[in-house]
């Protein structure tokens, strides 16, 4: 596996900053709008897994936020902590929708290349909440 350039705890923050802002934008712009400005966070070449699950390629995990989004349209993350250590950034976050009555607890790990892109993550929650409201997981 090679070995990702250092990126600064600030060049990270501000990603993680990013990221947020494009997922909580759910509520004024489409599922597709929000797919598209989360791709461009995402190296080319990502790899994922949720909950265990492999996802490879950015077609993969733009098509799991595409069934996120399309289905819970007052989508809201808050992120309760960070931790940055560089490459890697974790935080622990709490998803919530007013609409479906959802709070979904988790975390996320990620690796951020020397782009200052997310080349590997690594999500974790419980599936329940999100499986109430039919989304498959």
């Amino acid at each position: 596996m090679p070995k990702t350039a250092m990126m600064s705890r600030e060049q990270i923050e501000n990603l993680i900053r990013r990221l947020n802002e494009v997922e909580n934008s759910r509520p004024t712009r489409s599922a597709d709008e929000i797919v598209e400005g989360l791709s461009e966070l995402l190296a080319e070449n990502v790899e994922g897994w949720v909950n265990g699950k492999h996802l490879s390629g950015r077609a993969a995990a733009d098509e799991l936020d595409r069934g996120l989004y399309e289905l819970v349209d007052d989508y809201h993350r808050v992120i309760d902590h960070l931790v940055i250590d560089p490459p890697f950034v974790s935080i622990d976050w709490c998803m919530k929708s007013v609409r479906h009555n959802l709070e979904g607890l988790g975390c996320s790990i990620m690796e951020v290349d020397e782009a200052g892109l997310i080349l590997r993550f690594w999500m974790y929650f419980d599936p329940a909440p999100f499986k109430a409201i039919g989304m498959q997981i």
